[in-house]
């Protein structure tokens, strides 16, 4: 069957509630924009035995986090009613639609050089009865200021630990895990902060190193506490990651679902194992100062279908949720 055209009826608010089972989440959040649409097209008849009258099919509607986000944040696009699977594009990437409790969603990322302004996302759906469809929405991408940071190593830190060899395997290890889909929904509710502490480097700020010209984007939040002090889970998930890295030192990574992963380095202890699936709030490891550190400190990184995020963008709600 051809392609047929979905057509938005009508832009209404509502509670994030609507799309609970897609978007997670508890307590007060903000309100999310909902497209209603309807088939542009009558469905396929079903052949039916007599005296037994079609079932009607709930019409898709899609729910976004937000309308604007920043560079290095994502959005949450849950698509709800009688949808059996489907694709988002968005600046030149496709994400699958992963089935939720009550919806189909998926984290979409903007890196940190996509370009600001306004942007079309189009979700490709898939109805129970073959009827294809598209939604779409205009996103504005806002851009995020990126500081600069100073920063000291020995000799001896910088001969075996900045060895471009030594760096480009290991994100060559996570970048592997980072871009695996697990297609199910092993999140649930608000994003926790790991851990409390001063927060010592934002995601996405340029380095210099030993005097070196800026350059790159950190690829994490550094939050300072004392080494020892418990690290939690930012949410559930699964343990696909908890060994020893040449850089990032003792390192713990989760994966939730549907592209999206956390990681936690430079821990003195790992406290969880490669399989273990863990809850939001429980102790995974303990601050530490392994691998290419200056101090004890947390290196938090979140990323979606490979695309490194700002970690506190999923705590402050400037991505909605």
């Amino acid at each position: 069957m051809p392609m047929e055209k979905l057509v938005g009826a009508v832009l209404v608010l509502a509670a994030a509630a609507l799309a609970a089972g897609g978007c997670g989440g508890g307590g007060d959040e903000p309100p999310v924009v909902v497209r209603m649409v309807t088939p542009a097209g009558p469905p396929p008849t079903p052949t039916l035995p007599p005296g037994v009258s079609p079932t009607p099919l709930v019409a898709p509607e899609l729910v976004l986090s937000t309308m604007e986000v920043y560079q290095a944040g994502a959005v949450l696009v849950s698509v709800t009613g009688d949808v059996a699977g489907g694709q988002v594009s968005f600046l030149g990437r496709k994400f699958p639609l992963i089935r939720g409790s009550q919806s189909q969603f998926t984290f979409v990322p903007v890196a940190t050089d996509d370009p600001p302004g306004q942007h079309l996302l189009t979700v490709d759906v898939r109805l129970p009865n073959g009827t294809r469809g598209t939604l779409e929405a205009t996103i504005t991408v806002l851009p995020a200021e990126w500081t600069v940071d100073y920063l000291e190593f020995s000799p001896e830190q910088s001969a075996e630990l900045l060895d471009p060899a030594v760096v480009a395997a290991e994100l060559e290890l996570l970048r592997d895990i980072y871009v695996k889909v697990t297609p199910q929904k092993l999140w649930n509710g608000p994003w926790l902060l790991p851990v409390q502490g001063a927060l010592t480097a934002r995601f996405g700020e340029q380095r210099s190193v030993n005097g070196a010209p800026p350059s790159g984007h950190h690829g994490g939040t550094d939050i300072g506490a004392e080494e020892g002090t418990p690290v939690v889970a930012t949410n559930s998930g699964t343990v696909v990651l908890a060994r020893e890295l040449k850089v990032r030192g003792n390192m713990v990574v989760i994966d939730h679902g549907g592209g999206l992963y956390s990681g936690y380095a430079h821990l003195s202890s790992i406290a969880v194992a490669e399989g273990d699936r863990v809850e939001a709030g429980q102790v995974i490891g303990a601050v530490g100062n392994t691998g290419l550190s200056t101090g004890a400190h947390l290196h938090w990184e979140m990323a979606a279908y490979g695309v490194l995020l700002d970690a506190l963008r999923f705590t402050d709600g400037s991505n909605g949720f």
